[in-house]
């Protein structure tokens, strides 16, 4: 009984912030790829091949791929294929192979992280990513970043 009176309510409140919550990620989410495809559009073609978005600049093509890191968590790529998500005293390793099978080069966007992203250059080294240098055949970069990466490479 005493359920119904205290459990059923905090229950219904958690379900209602999880709604609430879930409905911003989404709508963050949509409102990134929205600004992004429109900076997109005025640097190059952008069409959709297969289900994947591809970029046609100066007769080159890049696909290009959204990856959501937590806002308080950090991106550190430890191989082509295997990438690191830290967060408050975990670690999440992810095989990025089917993220990042296609032949084409790749612009991916990282969003909504503000934590600076890093990649193993070695099994000792280890740099900040910036977007203008290239690894992988993949620019990592900021939804703010994207500009400034699409100037450099138009003009290249």
């Amino acid at each position: 009984m005493i359920f119904l009176y205290i459990g059923l309510p905090v229950l219904v409140v958690f379900l209602i912030l999880y709604t609430v919550q879930t409905t911003l990620q989404k709508k963050k989410s949509e409102q990134v790829k929205t600004e992004t495809r429109h900076v997109l559009e005025s640097y190059g073609k952008l069409q959709t091949e297969h289900h994947h978005l591809i970029l046609e600049i100066n007769d080159q093509k890049y696909q290009i791929l959204y990856y959501v890191v937590p806002v308080n968590q950090e991106l550190t790529i430890n191989s082509k294929i295997i990438w690191e998500i830290r967060g408050s005293g975990k670690s999440l390793l992810v095989n990025q192979k089917h993220f990042l099978s296609s032949p084409y080069p790749k612009i991916v966007i990282v969003y909504p992280t503000e934590m600076k992203m890093k990649r193993y250059i070695n099994e000792n080294e280890m740099e900040f990513i910036t977007y203008k240098r290239m690894f992988y055949n993949m620019y990592v970069i900021r939804p703010e970043e994207l500009e400034a990466l699409l100037k450099e490479i138009s003009h290249a």
